[in-house]
C-alpha cells in the first residue's frame, strides 16, 4: 500500500470546478443559484452536454430547449443543478482502465442518485441533497482506482472475498471510508459524507429514516438484476423491511427503480 499520507493522497484528486462548488453549496442551502445558468454558459462544453441531456427522450419535451435559461424555466432550477452535478462529476475523472468499466460505474451512480431522490420525496429529506448523496455514494471506488491502481487490480482479482472485505484486507479500509474522506476533502456537506460512509451498512433497528438509509435502499434497488418481466424485480429479502420503514410500496419502488435506470441511460448516452 502507498505510504504517502492520506492528506497527500487526497491532494492528488482532481479539484472541483468552480461551477460544481457553487452547485454543491446550493445543496447545502447556503447560496442562491438564480444565476447558475449564466455561470454554466461560461463553460460551453458543459453547457452543450447539459442541453443534450435536457433534450433527451427522458424528459419528452414537445420542443427543443435551446438555452440554459430556457432549461431552467422548463425543467426547474433544481433539475438543471442536478444535471450539472451529474455531468460535472462524470467529466472530473478521465480514467481509462481495462479492469474498470467507467460507463457502468456512472450509470449505476446516476441511477442511485435519481432513485435516492425519489425515495426522499415523502420523507422530509431534501431531494437535492438526496440526489447528490446518491450520485457520490461510490466516489470512494474512483478514489481507489486513481490513488491505488495496483491495489485496485488485486482487489478485483480476489476470488474469495466480497469487495468490502477485499478492500479492507488489501488496503486496510474500504471505499465507503475513503469516499467519506474524499467528500470531506471537497467540503461536501457533512450529511452527505455520513451517507457515503453508511451506504453499504444496513441500519440498526430503531434508527429511523436517514439520508444514509435512503442511499442504502436505492443502492440495493438499482443493483438488483431486472427479471424478464419488466413489471417485477427480484429484490433481496433485506429490501422489504427497509421499504416498510420508508413507507414505500413495492410497486412504487419498482416504478422508481425503472425510471431511475431510464434517467441514467439518457445521461450516460448523452455524454
Amino acid at each position: 500500500m502507498n505510504t504517502k499520507s492520506q492528506v497527500t493522497l487526497l491532494a492528488d484528486l482532481p479539484s472541483l470546478p468552480t461551477v460544481l462548488m457553487d452547485a454543491l453549496q446550493f445543496t447545502a442551502g447556503s447560496q442562491n443559484l438564480s444565476n447558475l445558468a449564466n455561470k454554466i454558459s461560461q463553460d460551453p462544453h458543459m453547457a452543450v452536454r447539459i442541453l443534450r441531456v435536457a433534450n433527451s427522450p427522458f424528459y419528452g419535451m414537445s420542443r427543443e430547449i435551446g438555452s440554459l435559461q430556457e432549461a431552467v424555466v422548463v425543467l426547474g432550477l433544481n433539475r438543471v443543478k442536478n444535471l450539472l452535478l451529474g455531468v460535472g462529476f462524470m467529466n472530473l475523472f478521465p480514467l481509462g482502465r481495462q479492469d474498470f468499466d467507467y460507463s457502468r460505474f456512472w450509470h449505476h451512480s446516476m441511477a442511485v442518485a435519481e432513485c435516492t431522490r425519489q425515495l426522499a420525496i415523502n420523507t422530509g429529506i431534501d431531494q437535492d441533497i438526496a440526489f447528490t448523496a446518491g450520485l457520490l455514494h461510490d466516489i470512494g471506488l474512483l478514489a481507489i482506482v486513481l490513488l491505488f491502481p495496483d491495489d485496485f487490480s488485486r482487489i478485483t482479482a480476489e476470488p474469495h472475498l466480497n469487495r468490502i472485505e477485499a478492500e479492507r484486507q488489501i488496503l486496510g479500509f474500504d471505499h465507503t471510508e475513503i469516499g467519506r474522506d474524499v467528500a470531506k476533502h471537497w467540503n461536501i456537506p457533512m450529511t452527505i459524507q455520513l451517507a457515503i460512509e453508511q451506504h453499504e451498512t444496513p441500519p440498526a433497528q430503531g434508527d429511523g429514516i436517514s439520508l444514509g438509509l435512503l442511499v442504502h435502499v436505492a443502492n440495493l434497488l438499482v443493483r438488483t438484476e431486472q427479471s424478464d418481466d419488466p413489471t417485477t424485480l427480484d429484490y433481496p429479502a433485506a429490501v422489504t423491511p427497509l421499504l416498510e420503514i420508508l413507507n414505500s410500496p413495492i410497486d412504487q419502488a419498482i416504478s422508481w427503480t425503472n425510471t431511475s435506470r431510464q434517467f441514467a441511460n439518457q445521461i450516460v448516452a448523452s455524454i
